[in-house]
């Protein structure tokens, strides 16, 4: 029988639940599949190998990945995350004994720094540490990419989008893989169940984002609402909104004065999320950089009619007017115009909850998802 290894920076654990959950998921479901599946973390730490839900996880530098690779044969590498340390033990194999490769790529590792540049506008350590890593961190991670998009292994690309490949993998490397495949991350419907909303419940906007970089546009929604204040109806909306980080306090601050305004200042772990979306009709999901929107597709399968913005890979999966509203680029105006859209037909915003509920499912809902990514993983490698 083939046996398949997961190479990766993080998975969860029972002390860490929701370290890349994303990739216990696909582990449990590819097991449900029949398949084989071992998992290493990458670590420079030394650290005894754990058990989560069935799963063998170990804890290996690239140097052990390396030697334990010669002592175990695997038919088909997965790598989530990658970076040349994960794939030293690849390139330490002879050329008639690498495995199979599957590499997904996410965000961060396949894209240029100043894509993000907005992020270290207000502290010129932060940009001075990014511009010494242009030419070490992010040129490495470019060449490996180049090298092994284009080197003589039998690889295949997931990318989580068109519009992440096309926007900033592909300029990032300079060059498109031979064999690559367009697959979301996983929406799963089970942890986030639609739930039939009332015409009341486009009152009540939420919003889950980390306050720990400007990318997650979280002013824009501070913004929104200091506008939506001159409405006649603002005082019938009911705001909660979630998240922790940095830049939470100084954001939040001009929304104190508002008694309908609710900050919850912590982390908000998965299980309690799908109440807060339960509870709640619109979600306020405003960003700068986003590969997929992985938060708007749950606040979807919940029911949630999201407002966000037309960037990055979010118009792939949000139909703008059907399964939910995107503005331009920092057009706060255009948000604020699209919920009063919202507010004055209540019957669109109940045809759109729904409806933005069964397309994500469609399009990234597990079984989905799942489908495609074994294919991937066990067709082809001729």
């Amino acid at each position: 029988m083939q046996k398949y290894l997961l190479i990766c920076n993080a998975y969860p654990t029972v002390e860490k639940v929701y370290a890349n959950g994303f990739l216990h998921r696909r582990v449990k479901s590819y097991q449900r599949a029949g398949l084989d599946v071992d998992v290493i973390v990458i670590t420079t730490k030394v650290l005894k190998d754990k058990f989560y839900d069935g799963v063998h996880i170990k804890y290996m530098d690239e140097y052990q990945i390396a030697s334990y690779m010669k002592e175990n044969h695997y038919g088909t590498v997965l790598f989530h995350f990658i970076n040349p340390k994960m794939f030293y033990g690849v390139r330490e194999l002879p050329a008639g004994e690498r495995p199979n490769i599957v590499v997904w790529l996410h965000g961060f590792e396949a894209e240029a720094w100043h894509r993000r540049y907005y992020n270290f506008l207000d502290d010129i350590k932060k940009l001075d540490a990014q511009l010494e890593k242009r030419d070490t961190t992010y040129e490495t991670q470019r060449e490996f990419l180049r090298e092994i998009m284009t080197g003589d292994y039998n690889i295949k690309f997931v990318y989580v989008s068109r519009a992440f490949k096309e926007l900033y993998a592909d300029p990032f490397t300079g060059v498109v893989p031979e064999r690559f495949y367009i697959i979301p991350n996983i929406v799963d419907e089970t942890l986030f169940p639609y739930h039939r909303k009332e015409k009341r419940d486009r009152l009540n906007i939420c919003s889950i984002r980390p306050y720990t970089a400007r990318n997650y546009a979280n002013d824009l929604t501070a913004e929104f609402i200091q506008k939506i204040s001159s409405k006649r109806y603002f005082k019938k909306l009911t705001f909660n909104l979630y998240g922790d980080g940095p830049l939470f306090d100084k954001i939040n601050q001009p929304l104190k004065k508002y008694d309908n305004v609710h900050l919850h200042k912590r982390f908000v772990p998965q299980g309690e999320i799908p109440e807060i979306h339960r509870a709640h009709g619109v979600f306020l999901g405003p960003s700068r950089h986003d590969s997929q929107g992985v938060s708007i597709g749950e606040a979807m399968s919940s029911g949630l009619v999201p407002i966000s913005n037309a960037i990055g890979g979010i118009p792939e999966f949000v139909d703008h007017d059907k399964t939910g509203m995107l503005a331009g680029r920092d057009d706060v105006d255009a948000m604020v115009a699209y919920y009063d859209r919202l507010y004055r037909d209540p019957k669109r915003f109940l045809n759109m909850s729904k409806r933005a509920s069964a397309e994500i499912k469609q399009q990234a809902g597990a079984d989905t998802v799942i489908r495609k990514e074994l294919e991937v993983i066990t067709s082809d490698w001729s």
